[in-house]
């Protein structure tokens, strides 16, 4: 028998420092050997594809796929967990807020060890499914005054404000532009599906993290040449991973005008924790695409209090 969880479910028993927890523990998996995980593969199947990621967790003995059928009208996830030693299925689960709270998880981990640690002020770039995440975590790792939000439509950075200042100790305040320099900043989180750069390196000065997490396709960029040229260090999800679907670096690595053996996997920082000490004044940058073994972990704890609070449904296999 495996349990299949839904996402109302899941909704009962998930929670940003979970995914936290589960983000970073991924990331010390991964530096100690422990943890495996495998980039992105995309099946064409007649005008869409098949997209499939896995992972493992050997002390666990568990293994995990998360895999999606994208979909203009609703992409639906679904992570499964299994048995690494017999082979039988542990659980199916329903995985669009699992993704959506491991990818905030993601970028408030990477600002938790890449920002400065007295970070007040941040910036979001986007205002869809995967924002209110982005916010949330940084909201709850650091003790933030003011969160500037921008999307190019007004109504919906008004509407996220209303929609999540209630859920956020930091005050949300719509800007019209990000375009002019931004003046005492200290983290910026990009999250949208443009495939166009949507900052200017022009706006970015001194001591300022920038997250960017809203593409996984060589095509897409959301951050510009200069700004990745700006960088002192720049930090990768997974660098195989990256080095297919990180527009952002793929397209002035293949100018010439940064070589990848200069970026970091992010794991490196547990591996090596004394040679990438931060200066107050560096521009960091976290690039992420997505681990599979984020969602396997946090889906596992996931199961795990299912399993307490007698939520799921168990079905034949």
């Amino acid at each position: 028998m495996a349990l299949y969880l839904t996402e109302s479910e899941i909704s009962q028993i998930i929670d940003i420092q979970l995914a936290i927890d589960s983000v970073e523990e991924s990331f010390k998996l991964i530096a100690t050997g422990q943890g495996v995980t495998k980039s992105r593969e995309r099946l064409p199947v007649g005008i869409s594809s098949m997209n499939y990621m896995s992972a493992g967790i050997n002390i666990e003995n568990i293994t995990g796929l998360k895999v999606y059928v994208p979909n203009p009208k609703g992409t639906k996830f679904y992570v499964h967990i299994m048995n690494s030693l017999n082979g039988e299925l542990i659980s199916i689960i329903e995985g669009n807020m699992l993704g959506q709270y491991r990818t905030g998880a993601a970028s408030g981990v990477a600002s938790k060890f890449l920002a400065n640690p007295n970070s007040r002020k941040a910036l979001l770039i986007g205002t869809g499914f995967q924002s209110f995440t982005q916010i949330l975590s940084l909201d709850n790792i650091f003790d933030l005054e003011e969160v500037y939000v921008y999307s190019r439509s007004e109504e919906n950075r008004n509407n996220f404000i209303k929609n999540y200042q209630p859920k956020i100790h930091a005050k949300l305040t719509a800007i019209e532009s990000v375009s002019n320099k931004i003046e005492n900043i200290d983290i910026i989180n990009v999250i949208t599906n443009s495939k166009t750069p949507v900052l200017d390196g022009n706006t970015i000065t001194a001591g300022i993290h920038i997250n960017a997490a809203g593409s996984n396709h060589a095509l897409r960029r959301e951050l510009d040449t200069k700004t990745i040229l700006k960088a002192n260090k720049i930090f990768v999800d997974d660098l195989d991973q990256a080095k297919n679907e990180c527009g952002d670096l793929i397209y002035p690595e293949s100018l010439g005008l940064i070589q990848w053996r200069n970026i970091a996997s992010f794991s490196d920082i547990f591996r090596f924790p004394n040679k990438y000490v931060r200066n107050k004044d560096d521009i960091t940058i976290f690039e992420s695409q997505g681990l599979a073994l984020w969602d396997l972990v946090l889906a596992y704890k996931l199961y795990q209090l299912a399993i307490i609070k007698g939520l799921g449904k168990e079905i034949n296999v």
